[in-house]
């Protein structure tokens, strides 16, 4: 940081849709089992951060989203900030007034707290360190991926495109608890990928992800669900690589249904799809079978549903996209594969 009483960062983090599901965690954000995602583009958080030289030790932060206080997720950020101190010195000697502003609509089915934290993270780090990372995106990255988790786990995994890996496995060098690394070589049929965000229903979940994580420890079939993740990974690395949609299909719908299944079996049951969820996946896969097209579902911890599928037949998917707009009348978000992040100032 410099040694001016004053200056701004700005940093922009897109979200990502997890294909290999993130259900179970240990002590300091630590993943219960390895999780592939993708990079999203036009879902992302900008955070704009204001550091000023402390007067007052007290001072630490004022928080704004959409240009107002916003105290629910303040409270978030503070208890985010003094387990990452160690790595950030800026934190002891600036205070923050933060800015921040989502491209998304909120509870829209795309992950408002990985973009958050992905971005906080980026800024924080980048105003600790100004300079030391410029000719070294990968370590930059990869230390913003570590702080990032600390604040959410799926926030680790924004930090790199089109697909990143979260989580030790032994079969892939490189890969990490504490930080997600990119995954490569990818074919090309996956480097461009469309994402039609379904929004079933915009409510807030009646759990949240940090609650549903918790009953992954005395889950029944924990052992086996975080048996079966390694091995959706290890599955899907391969088939990122060979191009095989067929295959992709497989993987990530048997992942999003097991990650509902895992809901509805805990030990305090709960269920986040709705009516409408299991209509529109019915109706994607019978389109699917119809057109013989290479397009899927997946799903969040929520009701909302992300429709996949190479962005080169997207005049071929409108049919689909115009049914299900008519049958539920949803709000639909269209998204795809990004490049990660990018600073703004």
């Amino acid at each position: 940081m410099s040694d001016s009483t004053q200056s701004t960062i700005k940093w922009r983090c897109p979200s990502n849709i997890a294909i290999i599901k993130y259900w179970g965690k240990k002590e300091h954000q630590i993943p219960a089992n390895p999780s592939v995602s993708m990079t999203l583009s036009a879902a992302f958080t900008e955070i704009e951060i204001d550091l000023t030289k402390k007067t007052n030790p007290d001072t630490v932060l004022n928080y704004f989203f959409e240009g107002k206080k916003n105290e629910a997720f303040e409270k978030r950020i503070l208890h985010f900030l003094p387990a990452v101190s160690a790595w950030l010195p800026v934190l002891s000697t600036h205070a923050l007034t933060i800015n921040s502003h989502n491209s998304f609509p909120h509870s829209a089915g795309i992950a408002s707290s990985a973009s958050s934290f992905g971005a906080l993270a980026l800024g924080l780090l980048d105003a600790s360190y100004p300079g030391k990372y410029e000719n070294d995106r990968q370590s930059f990255l990869k230390e913003a991926s570590r702080i990032a988790r600390l604040g959410s786990g799926s926030a680790c995994r924004s930090m790199a495109a089109p697909f990143c890996l979260w989580g030790e496995d032994e079969i892939f060098s490189g890969s990490n608890d504490e930080y997600a690394v990119p995954v490569g070589p990818v074919h090309p049929v996956f480097q461009n990928i469309a994402d039609s965000i379904i929004i079933v229903d915009d409510s807030a979940k009646a759990i949240s992800s940090s609650q549903g994580h918790a009953l992954m420890k005395d889950h029944e079939f924990a052992a086996q669900r975080f048996e079966q993740a390694g091995k959706h990974t290890r599955e899907l690395l391969a088939i990122l690589g060979t191009g095989d949609w067929e295959k992709f299909i497989r993987i990530t719908e048997s992942e999003a249904l097991t990650l509902h299944a895992m809901m509805m079996s805990s030990p305090t049951p709960f269920l986040l799809m709705k009516p409408g969820t299991l209509s529109v996946i019915q109706t994607v896969q019978s389109f699917r079978k119809e057109e013989n097209l290479p397009l899927c579902f997946t799903l969040d911890a929520g009701p909302n549903v992300h429709i996949l599928y190479p962005a080169d037949i997207s005049i071929s998917v409108r049919p689909l996209l115009e049914e299900i707009q008519k049958t539920g009348n949803y709000r639909i978000i269209q998204d795809q594969t990004g490049k990660g992040p990018e600073k703004l100032r």
